[in-house]
């Protein structure tokens, strides 16, 4: 078979073509790499934006444009409006003492509590409302000792509570007050769960705790007491209306009238046996009177309550009211 000759030139042109073949493949190859890593990335980015720019209403997909950017922003100032007026009057009334309060010496803050401890008996005496013996208004573990230094804030907190939550009890008035109890805030939470080993008057277990975001903080309380059902309704108004933050958690009623009266016992309760005779008409017999006074059957009996109620510190401060845009 015979050779056919190659010159040098030739030889040029296949190397070369080979070379450039090599090339464009590399090349083809990756840009075609960079092109799918590109079209990967427009993907994500068409994800996150119908994610974030449209909502899934039913079977509707809403496009946020800026009309509805426009409007979600006028929703927003709106609800402002409605909520700064409500977190200033009730949540941080002007009449609410409880954010001017701070740490005081213990020797002032003792005089303090026996000053209020003499003001709230003789208030309870006033309105004939009873008080267990030696009644210290919970603060019993300082009838003979000062507080910390650094523990009169709070506990000058939790006073102005049970001080208030007295007067509210005492001008309902209730008849009897059997306990109020507070946490133990001055003590140390390293030890637990704050429920102590052995029953204390005047102490809940646990302690306050702040909110998610920290909002506010709950400092609970725990009031029982014996009254009729009106003072019970007004001790409940009473509670709604105060400029103090005060969440009735949970309420346990108990009538100590645990039976209805038998038919065979409304003469006796009326008092129909009394002799006394009222003037009648001539020719008709005389009739009997009671001297008692008309008697209840249902609705006058003594209620033993317990609540469990929180007082709200509001933490977070009010929001600006937004300009107006008109």
């Amino acid at each position: 078979m015979k050779k056919l000759p190659i010159s040098m030139f030739d030889l040029g042109v296949i190397i070369a073509f080979v070379v450039i073949g090599l090339l464009g493949g590399g090349a083809w190859y990756y840009l075609s790499g960079q092109l799918t890593t590109a079209q990967q990335d427009v993907a994500a980015a068409k994800s996150q934006f119908d994610k974030y720019s449209s909502i899934q209403d039913g079977s509707q997909k809403i496009l946020v444009v800026r009309g509805s950017q426009k409007a979600l922003q006028a929703n927003i100032d709106q609800l402002k409006n409605q909520l700064t007026p409500l977190i200033q009057d009730k949540l941080i009334s002007k009449e609410n003492k409880l954010y001017s309060i701070e740490k005081k010496d213990p020797v002032a803050w003792k005089h303090n509590l026996d000053d209020k401890v003499r003001e709230l008996t003789a208030a309870a005496s006033v309105h004939s409302v009873k008080l267990p013996a030696n009644f210290y208004f919970t603060f019993g573990n300082y009838l003979n000792q000062n507080p910390g230094d650094d523990q009169t804030d709070v506990l000058s907190k939790q006073l102005l509570a049970v001080e208030q939550l007295s007067d509210i009890m005492i001008n309902a008035p209730v008849r009897s007050i059997i306990d109020i109890r507070r946490t133990y805030e001055e003590e140390s939470r390293s030890g637990g769960s704050g429920t102590p080993s052995t029953p204390s008057p005047g102490r809940m277990g646990g302690f306050s705790y702040l909110a998610n975001g920290g909002t506010y903080r709950v400092y609970p309380f725990g009031v029982e007491f014996e009254s009729s059902t009106t003072g019970f309704r007004k001790v409940m108004n009473d509670l709604e209306q105060s400029p103090y933050l005060f969440v009735v958690r949970t309420v346990e009623v108990k009538n100590l009238q645990s039976t209805s009266p038998h038919p065979a016992d409304l003469d006796k309760i009326a008092g129909s046996n009394d002799t006394s005779v009222t003037e009648t008409a001539p020719g008709t017999a005389a009739a009997t009177v009671s001297t008692k006074g008309p008697q209840y059957l249902f609705g006058n009996s003594t209620l033993r309550v317990k609540l469990r109620v929180d007082l709200i510190e509001w933490l977070a401060p009010a929001p600006e009211k937004p300009a107006d845009t008109n």
